[in-house]
């Protein structure tokens, strides 16, 4: 799947949302895609669903008895019931531009694991966790016998000790032919019901996860002329930040022959992928990095490309200088994703919505999360790494008095030598009154100046420099 776009499809309006592309080679990139809940993350993760799993859908949703034309009806139901609720016009799905409606499916195994599928509250049945997922074209009644259990469950042990390095244990329970047994002999607790009361959820969550990705892999074609999709939305809930690098790796080892597509809410998460795909230039040069956001009730997807747009604008302003409405909206629509940029490295904000992410920067209390000088950025992380060095480090006569300047940093903001605030409210400022005009109609107003277009691209090279800049540890 190299590119699929939506239009009043949930959360998405008129306004086309796309996500992926394709590599230099042709060939679909996977997808490491950043989204606070409410941004529409869900609802790219739902057309996916719903082009590749488009029976399973119609079949879980319309009675048996239903034929003909009522069918029909019904099927065309369900596709209303996607569309946005502000859109006058019909719900358009294209993947690599062709209309899902003739988009062929059959060699596309899609295998869909969304976070509240891991959920455990007593026990842990193989076959009744597979058919909770949307996975591949499997009949899972029938492909999960207890041959198909016994293989997974000496997978997920050899996963758990190995990758993980884990010492619970799973076996087959003598209760059901498809359920698990968990054992930790050091804790002395061997129980296949009421888990949840016995072991501690991040612990269950890793196991169920292990399970459902050794079951796709023992259950996924492997003809070359079969496609195979691996789409995992919000699915490290409660697991720590060492089990989240131990599954990062897990995952891209394993599921190399699939495209990866990877949903997630967590900045840690996302920032510890990113860290280690830069690592690894030729694997790095496979992902497309995404992100989504609602701005003024309007959700946007952007991609991280590494191409510099600011100087795609200023050529386009020497090209057609005539064009500033058009280019006035491209810098209103790059500030935005700057600002999201930001915002996602400090971790500013429950929910990435442009005008808060302005207020937070640009406050004047008496105290910030995040203070920005010559040297970048520091935050409260950074803060508490300092305070760290210096116990470590400097003579204990001075350790209060370097505690108390480090910490005077985040003081008395107004005073600081901040420039990031200064570009922002600039920039907030060129957004409301010049680049309005642009993306909400010009009637009544003056027409756009070249120096007005500038000086935006000016202020906005300055906010790019700053995140450029930035020196904060996120591993």
């Amino acid at each position: 799947m190299k590119q699929l776009t939506l239009e009043n499809f949930k959360a998405f309006g008129s306004d086309r949302a796309v996500l992926g592309d394709a590599t230099a080679e042709g060939k679909p990139m996977n997808i490491l895609c950043y989204g606070e809940n409410g941004s529409g993350k869900s609802s790219i993760y739902e057309a996916i669903k719903y082009v590749f799993h488009k029976k399973r859908i119609e079949n879980e949703r319309i009675p048996a008895h239903l034929t003909g034309d009522g069918r029909l009806n019904a099927e065309r139901q369900i596709l209303i019931d996607y569309k946005n609720c502000m859109s006058s016009s019909p719900v358009n799905i294209t993947v690599n531009g062709e209309s899902f409606l003739t988009f062929d499916t059959s060699c596309y195994h899609v295998y869909m694991i969304d976070g509240a599928d891991l959920a455990v509250n007593k026990q842990i049945d193989v076959k009744q966790l597979l058919k909770s997922m949307y996975l591949g074209h499997h009949d899972i009644d029938n492909e999960v016998t207890q041959d198909f259990v016994d293989v997974i469950v000496c997978e997920t042990n050899r996963v758990l000790k190995k990758i993980f390095f884990e010492e619970v244990t799973v076996a087959v329970s003598q209760n059901g032919s498809f359920l698990l047994k968990i054992n930790d002999d050091k804790q002395n607790l061997h129980y296949d019901d009421f888990l949840k009361i016995y072991f501690n959820e991040a612990k269950l969550h890793l196991i169920v996860l292990i399970v459902a990705l050794s079951s796709i892999m023992l259950m996924a074609p492997t003809q070359a002329d079969q496609k195979r999709i691996l789409v995992l939305d919000d699915f490290i809930t409660s697991l720590d930040t060492a089990n989240r690098s131990f599954l990062y790796q897990y995952i891209t080892s394993c599921f190399k022959s699939y495209q990866i597509v990877i949903f997630t809410h967590n900045t840690s998460f996302y920032n510890l992928c990113d860290h280690f795909l830069k690592e690894v230039p030729e694997e790095n040069q496979k992902w497309l990095r995404q992100g989504i956001y609602e701005y003024n009730h309007k959700h946007c997807v952007y991609a991280k490309k590494n191409v510099d747009r600011i100087k795609e604008i200023e050529k386009e302003l020497d090209d057609h200088p005539e064009n500033t409405i058009n280019i006035g909206n491209d810098i209103r629509q790059y500030f935005e994703v700057l600002l999201h940029q930001l915002a996602m490295l400090l971790m500013s904000g429950a929910k990435e919505e442009t005008t808060f992410i302005i207020k937070e920067i640009c406050q004047k209390s008496d105290f910030r999360f995040f203070h920005i000088d010559a040297s970048g950025i520091s935050d409260l992380r950074t803060l508490f790494k300092e305070i760290n060095d210096i116990m470590r480090h400097a003579p204990e006569a001075m350790q209060w008095e370097k505690i108390k300047k480090t910490i005077n940093k985040f003081n008395n903001a107004a005073e600081s030598a901040d420039k990031l605030s200064e570009n922002i409210q600039a920039m907030s400022i060129y957004q409301k009154v010049v680049l309005h005009q642009s993306s909400h109609g010009h009637a009544g107003l003056p027409n756009l100046s070249g120096k007005e277009i500038k000086a935006s691209i000016e202020v906005m090279k300055k906010i790019e420099d700053t995140i450029k800049k930035m020196k904060i540890e996120r591993i």
